[in-house]
């Protein structure tokens, strides 16, 4: 317990500067205030902010910073943040709805469905275990979501699918078939998908084994795990980045250097 609460010390050091009201730690957890999610066209803004137990709901317009609209919302919600560093997440493709994920990690989690024309909450899901947001299939019919073990281990989870159309949790997990003694474990330090939406790309450091990238297809449901060795300590990960290029997911330094390419239909990793 004493040195899983260390390298959670180390990665808050290293956040301490990030602007946002945190809603919990470790990431995907959901902020308030902050840069929030960008609409579709890149005119504004959805933030979520803190009104005493509850939420107010803003469209900022990211041409001068005015609030377009404002609506309250009833409990403590904001916005899904997959990595400390953001963007936020939440926007579904079409631009239509945000979701929005309540704060804290505890027993039940609550994800509020928000209507981008007006910031009217159009639905709610109530779950009961420790969730977080992770993903959006490309036509809105599915949410994708990280399941906890427990609000007492928060670096070990699985990744789970709702279907937004009947409203259900489905059974079982999405896990690489291939690799069934892998266990995922750390902590997610950046993001990219591909232009479709398709498929979502995670790079997770790991404090105690390999960093390794989640490939999620999230119109078919399934993941795949690439893990490699780690040249330089693992805390350097923390500023990595992630790109798609052609059919292959790059791997870069925080200084823009490659560090890894992985081929996206044979999953070998290569160092150029």
């Amino acid at each position: 317990m004493a040195r899983r609460l260390g390298l959670v010390l180390i990665v808050l050091g290293a956040l301490a500067a990030v602007p946002v009201a945190f809603a919990a730690y470790p990431s995907p957890y959901a902020a308030q205030g902050g840069e929030g999610v960008m609409s579709k066209d890149g005119s504004g803004r959805y933030v979520a902010m803190k009104s005493g137990a509850d939420t107010i709901v803003r469209a900022v317009r990211t041409s001068n910073g005015s609030v377009a609209m404002s609506e309250p919302l009833s409990g403590s919600f904001g916005v899904p943040m997959l990595t400390s560093g953001g963007p936020g997440a939440g926007l579904f493709r079409d631009g239509s709805t945000i979701v929005l994920q309540s704060t804290g990690y505890t027993d039940n989690t609550t994800f509020q469905l928000v209507n981008t024309s007006d910031l009217a909450a159009r639905g709610t899901i109530a779950l009961k275990g420790t969730f977080a947001f992770d993903a959006l299939s490309p036509d809105g019919s599915k949410l994708y979501l990280i399941q906890h073990t427990s609000v007492n281990d928060l670096q070990h989870y699985v990744v789970r699918a709702y279907d937004l159309g009947t409203h259900t949790l489905l059974p079982g997990k999405i896990a690489d078939k291939t690799q069934k003694g892998w266990v995922m474990q750390g902590f997610p330090v950046a993001r990219t998908t591909t232009a479709d939406g398709r498929w979502a790309y995670t790079l997770y450091w790991n404090p105690t084994g390999y960093p390794f990238v989640h490939a999620l297809d999230t119109v078919r449901g399934i993941a795949h795990c690439v893990g490699f060795a780690a040249t330089s300590p693992s805390g350097a990960l923390i500023d990595y980045k992630l790109g798609v290029k052609g059919s292959k997911l790059m791997v870069r330094t925080g200084t823009g250097t490659l560090y890894r390419v992985i081929d996206r239909q044979t999953w070998r990793v290569t160092k150029r």
